[in-house]
């Protein structure tokens, strides 16, 4: 049986995720709150998930919440990189000029550094044809970038580069790294206006997670290649 992490799984796509890899595989998630975390495994009943309390924000509470992983499970299969911020007061079109340092970096660190910390903590755990999965955004995406959310932006578009560069050293130990656009979803941080449900989504990453042909560097949407 796969062993599958997903971060901030405790609300949104990650809960999603939670849920629907839960029903073929044994699923470890975090969350930063023990309550929150326990709610989730109390709404879904499967005893094929189990929690670490971590914040991807801070590298002590990184680095315990692995050490506590590594006490549940000698391996992981597939790592999701799914926890992330966007501001609310920055989810409208504020322009750039007018974003306070503060929010910028705020996002950068969980959005992109945190991803970055979870990689380095989990790594000894992955072994040969694992996979890693960053949950990026087409708001980070270059070509036809917008404006307004340059906090969220900037992190998604950094975040993606760090996809390309741990694509690359992670190749000798044959572990695959792709960022992925879940789509436009509903949850509290897409909106409820949004296109697509969270089961929707989540439908769609755990197909592509577990793709015979899963490629490699490659930033997608629902299985197609998109450009950087």
């Amino acid at each position: 049986m796969k062993n599958i992490f997903i971060t901030g799984g405790n609300r949104g796509i990650g809960k999603g995720l939670v849920e629907i890899f839960s029903e073929n595989y044994k699923v470890f998630f975090s969350a930063r709150d023990e309550h929150k975390a326990k709610s989730v495994i109390d709404s879904i009943e499967n005893e094929n998930i189990d929690y670490v309390t971590m914040d991807v924000a801070d590298e002590q509470s990184v680095l315990k919440g692995i050490e506590s992983l590594k006490e549940k499970t000698d391996s992981i299969d597939i790592l999701i990189n799914n926890a992330g911020i966007l501001i609310p007061g920055l989810k409208h079109k504020i322009d750039a000029v007018e974003t306070d340092d503060e929010s910028i970096l705020k996002t950068f660190n969980i959005n992109t550094v945190g991803v970055l910390r979870v990689c380095k903590a989990v790594l000894p755990l992955m072994r040969a044809t694992s996979r890693i999965i960053n949950i990026s955004s087409g708001m980070g995406q270059m070509e036809g970038m917008s404006t307004g959310s340059v906090a969220y932006r900037l992190s998604k578009s950094a975040l993606n580069a760090l996809t390309i560069v741990l694509s690359q050293e992670l190749l000798s130990k044959d572990i695959k790294v792709n960022a992925i656009c879940p789509g436009w979803v509903q949850t509290d941080m897409g909106g409820y206006e949004a296109t697509l449900t969270v089961k929707e989504s989540v439908e769609s990453i755990k197909k592509f997670a577990l793709s015979d042909n899963f490629p490699n560097g490659k930033f997608l949407r629902h299985g197609e290649i998109l450009p950087w």
